[in-house]
């Protein structure tokens, strides 16, 4: 069925389906293609010791699917914080094409071998809702 004005309700219903696609892009638009970005929320983290090793493993919510290489990195102090909190900064790197757009989850872990005496937790960093602190010994 044509309309008078020559298939124009052909071309905006195109775009109503593009704009989702693209308002989702923009607000990744400051990231470079391929470069990891900070994770926006940090949902939960789990301490475990073993044999004098900590293991740090996270759960971040990243807006769509196709998210890689999550990664949980270390901060290196030039002197031990006062607080014996130690920091972590949680990252990933966003889809660069077509991605589900749906709410999804990342892992990262960090292996630490030789816990110094002076840690009592860690502060994991994302971005907005992104920080969480975990303390050793709790639940």
């Amino acid at each position: 069925m044509k309309d008078s004005r020559g298939g124009a309700l052909t071309v905006l219903g195109g775009l109503a389906f593009l704009l989702p696609a693209l308002t989702s892009r923009l607000a990744v638009a400051d990231e470079k293609p391929g470069e990891p970005m900070t994770i926006k929320k940090v949902v939960s983290a789990k301490l475990e010791m073993a044999d004098g090793a900590l293991t740090v493993t996270v759960v971040g919510e990243v807006p769509t699917g196709g998210y890689t290489k999550p990664t949980l990195t270390r901060v290196t102090y030039f002197r031990q914080p006062d607080d014996g909190i130690q920091d972590y900064l949680f990252q990933a790197v966003p889809p660069t094409g077509v991605s589900a757009q749906v709410i999804s989850q990342v892992t990262a872990s960090d292996k630490w071998p030789a816990l110094p005496k002076w840690v009592k937790g860690v502060r994991i960093h994302g971005a907005r809702d992104g920080m969480l602190v975990k303390m050793l010994g709790d639940k």
